[in-house]
């Protein structure tokens, strides 16, 4: 399960697609918020001073996994009931699953109260009237959690989520494949696979899947490249081409020498059986994927991503999950009283401990009950030096273009030349969708 995960969950950091965009930008007038009966809801918000209380008679359906997340689960709607007597139904629905779900099943009665969505699909969720802002609990949200992870469950200004964890990645490494070698920088890493490869037995000494956009995007952003700017949140400022981006390009066309291969078949798949099979020694993979690596035969570190030859540390993307309640909903408070409570900032140290999921919250990373392990404490640091994910609507334009990009590149092309077709390619339809 961990590595479906892992794969769906970059693939889903890469594109919308028809099932988890459901409708588009144009379609927010059109879809109120409404509940199950497909009227309006009633999210008038109580008087600042006022408690929320549940409705009376209240029952949930949320929408979440119940096979990795189950330990958490099971706790948390535990409490939840015994707090608020209040009946929660689980269905596994992934978070890549919900929107094109809830556009078919909020109408008809049967979608979820709450369910999680990542980072790339808010704004599309909030244009389409899905999701009901959080109101009630908004400065509480505002107050405990990273300030990426509430600007990733904001769209247009309004705060829609309830953050609940974080995920990047970095390099996984076998102990006792790497020994005593040095690798600190990205130099150190190539003239170890150097000596270590032995393509003719499939041994590697670092693989990643080059063809997946959002893990090349983290040589880019060392060099000082991004993809929107003002942080990731301004459209007309486009630098998948800047001076830094194609640096970056540069660097993964150089890694062609250590990782000889057509890039459709650098794969999740080679790359993790040869993993596996202790074939591989550097393993760039995600911090999804901690409670699978600590499981491995063999002793597993995790190294910071290294400063890159003549620039600085590469920066994975990194993204967030969050809780929302969906405009269907016939229990409006209680869904949010719910949703709240699974996010706070003790509920998701509690979710650390039971699955190592990394907390949204502002944590030091020293709270009691969170995992005290080198896997989890490496990527914590790893959060620290990451780069925002863009939760703009226009992200999904992205991947198409840089995917075509690093294919003409990892082929030999030039690295200018592709990322100002890229660009362009970008440009136009972000203009054609207005």
């Amino acid at each position: 399960m961990k590595k479906k995960l892992g794969a769906v969950l970059l693939s889903t950091l890469m594109m919308f697609t028809l099932a988890a965009c459901g409708g588009n930008a144009g379609t927010n007038s059109a879809n109120p918020a409404s509940n199950a009966e497909g009227t309006p809801a009633n999210t008038a918000e109580p008087a600042a001073n006022d408690e929320l209380k549940p409705e009376p008679g209240a029952e949930l359906r949320f929408w979440t996994f119940t096979t990795d997340l189950k330990p958490f689960t099971d706790y948390a709607i535990k409490e939840f009931e015994q707090k608020y007597n209040i009946k929660v139904t689980v269905e596994d629905v992934g978070y890549w699953d919900s929107i094109g779900r809830l556009s078919t099943d909020g109408p008809a009665g049967v979608g979820a109260d709450v369910f999680g969505l990542q980072t790339p699909d808010v704004a599309n969720a909030a244009q389409s009237g899905l999701i009901l802002p959080n109101d009630y609990f908004e400065e509480e949200t505002k107050s405990i959690n990273k300030p990426d992870t509430v600007a990733a469950a904001t769209h247009d200004g309004i705060l829609y989520g309830y953050p609940w964890n974080v995920y990047t990645f970095s390099l996984y490494y076998n102990k006792d494949l790497v020994k005593d070698a040095k690798l600190e920088t990205w130099d150190d890493i190539i003239a170890f696979s150097k000596k270590f490869n032995d393509v003719k037995n499939n041994k590697y000494g670092f693989l990643y899947e080059p063809k997946t956009s959002a893990f090349d995007v983290a040589f880019m952003t060392g060099y000082g490249g991004y993809i929107f700017g003002d942080n990731e949140t301004n459209v007309n400022d486009i630098g998948i081409n800047n001076e830094g981006s194609v640096k970056g390009l540069k660097f993964i066309q150089s890694l062609k020498d250590i990782i000889p291969l057509e890039l459709a078949d650098a794969t999740t798949n080679l790359k993790e059986g040869l993993w596996g099979q202790g074939k591989l020694a550097i393993n760039m993979d995600g911090s999804w994927a901690i409670g699978e690596h600590s499981k491995q035969p063999f002793p597993v570190g995790v190294l910071p991503m290294p400063k890159l030859p003549g620039g600085d540390n590469a920066m994975p993307l990194a993204g967030s999950t969050g809780y929302y309640v969906s405009s269907y909903t016939k229990y409006p408070n209680a869904a949010k009283i719910f949703a709240n409570f699974i996010t706070t900032k003790e509920m998701q140290i509690k979710n650390n401990e039971l699955t190592g999921a990394l907390p949204a919250a502002d944590i030091t990373g020293t709270e009691q009950g969170i995992r005290n392990d080198e896997l989890t404490q490496g990527f914590l640091k790893q959060i620290a030096s990451s780069h925002r994910f863009p939760g703009l609507f226009e992200t999904q334009y992205v991947w198409p273009a840089l995917d075509a990009a690093v294919a003409e590149v990892w082929n030999g092309g030039d690295p200018k030349a592709a990322l100002d077709k890229a660009a362009d390619k970008l440009k136009s339809n972000i203009a054609n969708q207005k």
